[in-house]
């Protein structure tokens, strides 16, 4: 077991050099991977605010979550650029998109949501004329909340480039699946540098590393200010006495699966382990905090085994008007043996 396990990492190890080695070679002959472009009914032309949209779905479908999103960002004046990486792109995903946005460009999945960003940036006519810019794609179900209001709380004069939640895993960075930019950061050389260096890599550990990870730290180094509206030190600060109250209490002992995972997040909180809130705490943040997104992944696969999911739809009516049985149509559509 120990030596099949060794092969294993020795072999992923390879192809991931063989992988970074050959990105670097080919973006010399080959610089986009785009299978086909569409202009849709909105104009780019004199756009203030912009937002490059990544998608993706194993049969191309535009599901309704990801139309209510849509329709959300043109209510707050953003010209939308919206990228697929699906493997297929059928007429029907065409024509609902159209009329919502600037830009349809369907490529293929290199690079994973960042070669996605860096090709919707270059269809921009003229950047440094915008007044936001934001990156986001379908991995969150949303927003829950008032998106007027969410965009109203990342001020320039706070930061430069704000997301919605950040991470200490790796190294400190906002999370990618919302990236809101504002002039100082998009007139700026280091964005300019960021997005020219970045190669559109195949395996999704490079991308991670010099995407996701690698763009708050490049950002910071270069003396742009990075916030998140939902730190997870503030989160943590605000959940350790609750769970150390909650192991304290006789009444903790009651719920034997609820106590072990307390236990596993004390643990982790008194180590130091950084933990991803938008999944160990997904109904603090709704519920407390108000953040207007849940994660699909947190639905649809719960890779951290997250107890009590069930309580989900109701947590989500409790706090907000969204329709959440748009939730529940796309966990029909794409669901598997598993059901929260």
């Amino acid at each position: 077991m120990r030596l099949h396990r060794f092969l294993i990492k020795k072999l992923t190890e390879t192809v991931d050099i063989f992988d970074y080695v050959r990105t670097h070679i080919t973006s010399i002959i080959r610089p986009r991977y785009i299978r086909r472009r569409w202009v849709g009914d909105v104009s780019l032309q004199g756009a203030k605010r912009v937002v490059v949209f990544n998608h993706f779905d194993t049969r191309g479908i535009v599901h309704e979550y990801v139309e209510y999103y849509l329709r959300e960002l043109r209510r707050q004046g953003f010209s939308i650029i919206f990228t697929s990486n699906s493997p297929r792109f059928p007429d029907r995903s065409l024509e609902k998109l159209k009329p919502l946005v600037s830009v349809i460009l369907w490529r293929r999945n290199v690079g994973y949501d960042f070669g996605a960003f860096k090709d919707g940036i270059a269809e921009i006519p003229d950047l440094l004329t915008l007044d936001m810019l934001l990156i986001t794609n379908d991995s969150m179900y949303g927003p829950l909340q008032d998106f007027a209001q969410v965009i109203g709380r990342a001020s320039p004069k706070e930061a430069d480039v704000w997301g919605i939640t950040d991470s200490w895993d790796g190294r400190f960075h906002l999370q990618s699946y919302f990236l809101l930019f504002h002039p100082a950061a998009i007139r700026s050389q280091a964005f300019a540098k960021f997005w020219n260096r970045l190669r559109y890599f195949r395996r999704k550990r490079w991308v991670v590393r010099y995407g996701e990870i690698g763009l708050t730290p490049f950002f910071l180094s270069e003396g742009l200010r990075c916030k998140a509206m939902f730190p997870y030190r503030q989160l943590i600060g605000a959940m350790a006495p609750k769970v150390d109250a909650f192991l304290a209490s006789t009444s903790g002992g009651s719920d034997a699966e609820r106590r072990l995972y307390a236990e596993r997040i004390a643990k982790s909180l008194r180590g130091g382990v950084p933990l991803n809130q938008t999944h160990f705490f997904w109904d603090q943040l709704i519920s407390v905090n108000r953040c207007p997104f849940i994660k699909r992944d947190l639905l649809q696969h719960n890779p951290m085994e997250i107890p009590y999911l069930i309580n989900w739809q109701q947590l989500i009516g409790e706090v907000s008007n969204y329709d959440s049985e748009m939730i529940v149509r796309h966990l029909q559509a794409t669901m598997r043996n598993r059901v929260y």
